[in-house]
């Protein structure tokens, strides 16, 4: 893998920023799970915004081998997955309901 996990995710952050996603948060749960190194989540206030966020971040890391991405059809909560790093963009009042950040605090 180019550049180490570190620098990609903050990469992520920064697209995320970029193109005005909301409320972004990263922790890293290597000590907590196998799934994944870091999580990063964010909100866009719409299903277009989330599924717009999404495509940057996958634009930005197609340098890169496999990345999986999940919920963009309907936009309110997408999952990008890539090389230990997993991407959660929601819309707020669908991130409000599943409170995934508390499964990680």
């Amino acid at each position: 893998m180019n550049g180490d996990t570190e620098s990609i995710k903050n990469t992520i952050v920064d697209v995320i920023d970029q193109n005005k996603g909301q409320d972004i948060v990263t922790f890293d749960v290597q000590n907590k799970t196998v799934i994944a190194k870091y999580m990063i989540i964010a909100s866009g206030d719409s299903s277009r915004h989330v599924k717009a966020l999404a495509e940057h971040v996958m634009k930005n890391l197609k340098q890169y081998d496999k990345i999986d991405v999940e919920g963009m059809d309907e936009g309110n909560w997408v999952i990008v997955n890539f090389q230990g790093i997993m991407v959660h963009l929601f819309r707020p009042e669908v991130r409000e309901y599943y409170k995934i950040e508390e499964l990680w605090n």
